[in-house]
């Protein structure tokens, strides 16, 4: 018997009706909805092996314990954990700028953070229009998305060039610039999203 705990819910189901996990999770996982948090035998499981977990074989004795939220609901509150990403990034700017151009591995270490947090909300931006369907235009972000791809870009000639003066003032004067591109898109998303649901 499959034990889960469903949204708080507890259930019993028979294992032998599902050939993999992903039919379980078909099964009880509405449509419009998805996985918010998962644990399997009482060990969380992030959220990215889902995946690679549908084609797993369910054994009779499981305890399963999930959670799942409409899509709107879990990207409004991915959206204001992310604005509250780029406030505080924001915020420490100046201190990885300082850092930079005293040559320090945190600097280092923090641009290659930074990098990586650009590339996720880039892709969070893109999945948010999928649902909001507006446009920068139509959203009227004030920062225009060439701007961004132009910084982007003399950000990463900098960094190939290992060119330290140009980082620290990239830093400190332009990437504000991609990081408030992205908190006002975010903020009007959540907003169109908030006037919707």
């Amino acid at each position: 018997m499959i034990k889960a705990k469903i949204n708080g819910e507890l259930k019993e189901f028979n294992a032998e009706e599902f050939s993999n996990f992903g039919e379980f999770l078909k099964k009880i996982v509405p449509q419009n909805h998805v996985i918010k948090s998962l644990k399997i035998n009482e060990k969380d499981i992030p959220i990215s092996f889902i995946d690679e977990l549908k084609e797993a074989k369910i054994d009779e004795e499981i305890e399963i314990e999930l959670e799942y939220v409409n899509v709107v609901s879990f990207v409004k509150e991915t959206l204001k954990d992310v604005i509250g990403y780029i406030e505080k990034v924001e915020s420490l700017l100046p201190e990885v700028s300082k850092d930079v151009i005293l040559g320090n591995q945190q600097g280092l270490k923090a641009i290659k953070d930074l990098s990586e947090g650009i590339s996720a909300m880039d892709s969070l931006k893109n999945s948010t229009y999928q649902i909001v369907k507006l446009t920068d235009q139509e959203l009227n972000i004030a920062t225009k998305p060439e701007d961004v791809v132009n910084v982007l870009k003399d950000f990463l000639i900098a960094l190939e060039t290992k060119d330290m003066i140009e980082l620290s003032d990239m830093l400190e004067n332009k990437i504000p610039t991609v990081l408030q591109y992205y908190k006002e898109y975010f903020t009007k998303a959540l907003q169109m999203l908030s006037i919707d649901n």
